[in-house]
C-alpha cells in the first residue's frame, strides 16, 4: 500500500470535477481521554438525517464506513441500511481495534493504529466486523478506512483476503509517525491503483489540498517545511500569511465552506480532478466532537455543507461519484 514502485495513478477520462463523501461513522467519545473500550455510544447515529437531506438535496450518495460500535447496535445499523436499500448511501468498513473484538492487545496509542497490531490480530478484528456488517446489512462491504487512517504494511494483504476492493485510509502528504502512526507523505494526492498480489484495489485518499502562489508545488514544499510542531509548524503560518502556502483540509470540522471553495477552485485550476470530503458521525450531534459544542455551531457546520456542495455542483460545474461510481470510471 505504501510501495511507491508498486502503484499506478488512476487516469480519469473529461475535465468535470468529481466529488465524492466518505464519513467516518462511529461512536462518539472524548478525544481528549484516553482510549476506552467501555466508551460505546452511538447516539450520534439518529443525528445522521440532518446531512442526509443536504446529500439528498444535491444528488450525493454518500458512504458510511461503519466501526464494531455502530455495525452491533440495532437501531443505528438499521438506519443507515434503510437508506442503503433506498438507493440513498453505501455502507464500508472503519477498524477501531480499540472497541472491535478479538480483544487481546493493550489498549494504547500505538495499537489504536490497526496498522501497528500483528497481522494475525489486525486480520481477526477486521475479518470479525466485516462479517458482522455483512449480517446486519445483507452486503459485503469492500470500502475500508482504518481508524485513525492506520493503515499499515499487512493491510493491503489483509484487505486482498477478506475480498475489499477500495481502500481510503491514506491522508494526503500527511505524517503521523510523530504519534507511532503511518507516514503519508510522497504518496500521490489523487486516486491511484495499489497492487497485492495479483490483486488490484483502488486508493481513495482523503484530500488536503492548497491554495497561494506555490500551491502547485505543494505536495513537495509542504511536508518539507511544515510540521506539527516548533518550527516547522511556525514555518507553515508564515507561509500562509504571506499568501505563499496554505493546506486546506477538505472537512467542514474547522474549516469553513469559503476556504473549501478557494482551495477547490486552485487545485482544479492546476488539474486535480477528485476530491474527497469527510467529516466524523459525532459531528453531527451536539457535544460529540471538539467541533460542535453547541446549536450555533452546528448550523454553522451544516450550511457550510450545503454552500460547498453547491459550488461545487454548480459554480465549478461538478457532480457527485461514489467511490464504487469512481472504480468503474477510472482507468490506469
Amino acid at each position: 500500500m505504501f510501495d511507491k514502485k508498486n502503484i499506478q495513478k488512476a487516469h480519469l477520462d473529461g475535465d468535470q470535477p468529481l466529488l465524492t463523501v466518505v464519513i467516518d461513522t462511529e461512536e462518539e467519545f472524548d478525544w481528549a481521554a484516553p482510549f476506552d473500550r467501555d466508551s460505546r455510544s452511538v447516539n450520534c447515529i439518529s443525528h445522521q438525517y440532518l446531512a442526509q437531506d443536504i446529500f439528498r438535496k444535491h444528488n450525493i450518495i454518500p458512504t458510511y464506513v461503519i466501526d464494531h460500535a455502530v455495525a452491533e447496535d440495532d437501531t443505528a445499523v438499521g438506519i443507515l441500511r434503510e437508506w442503503m436499500e433506498e438507493g440513498g448511501c453505501l455502507i464500508g468498513t472503519h477498524l477501531h481495534p480499540w472497541i472491535n473484538p478479538p480483544y487481546e492487545e493493550e489498549v494504547c496509542v500505538r495499537n489504536s493504529y490497526p496498522g501497528n497490531l500483528p497481522y494475525e490480530l489486525e486480520k481477526a478484528k477486521l475479518e470479525t466486523l466485516t462479517d458482522l456488517i455483512e449480517r446486519k446489512t445483507g452486503r459485503r462491504p469492500v470500502i475500508y478506512k482504518a481508524g485513525r487512517y492506520g493503515a499499515g504494511p499487512n493491510t493491503g494483504r489483509i484487505l486482498a483476503e477478506l475480498g475489499y476492493e477500495i481502500d481510503t485510509s491514506v491522508v494526503a502528504d500527511t505524517d503521523f509517525s510523530h504519534d507511532t502512526g503511518p507516514d503519508f507523505r510522497g504518496l500521490p494526492v489523487e486516486p491511484y491503483y495499489f497492487e497485492y498480489g495479483n490483486r488490484q484495489f483502488l486508493e481513495l485518499p482523503n484530500s488536503r489540498g492548497y491554495d497561494g502562489l506555490l500551491a502547485r508545488w505543494g505536495s513537495t514544499v509542504y511536508p518539507l517545511l511544515a510540521g506539527q510542531s516548533g518550527l516547522r509548524s511556525l514555518m507553515a503560518g508564515v507561509l500562509s500569511k504571506l499568501t505563499l502556502l496554505e493546506r486546506i483540509p477538505l472537512t467542514p470540522e474547522g474549516i469553513r465552506a469559503e476556504d473549501h471553495i478557494r482551495m477547490t477552485r486552485r487545485m482544479h485550476a492546476i488539474g486535480h480532478k477528485v476530491f474527497n470530503y469527510a467529516y466524523h458521525s459525532s459531528s453531527l450531534m451536539i457535544g460529540g466532537s471538539p467541533y460542535v459544542k453547541d446549536q450555533a455551531q452546528l448550523d454553522r457546520f451544516l450550511e457550510d455543507m450545503d454552500v460547498y456542495f453547491s459550488f461545487f455542483m454548480n459554480d465549478l460545474g461538478g457532480r457527485s461519484a461514489n467511490p464504487l461510481e469512481l472504480q468503474a470510471m477510472l482507468v490506469s
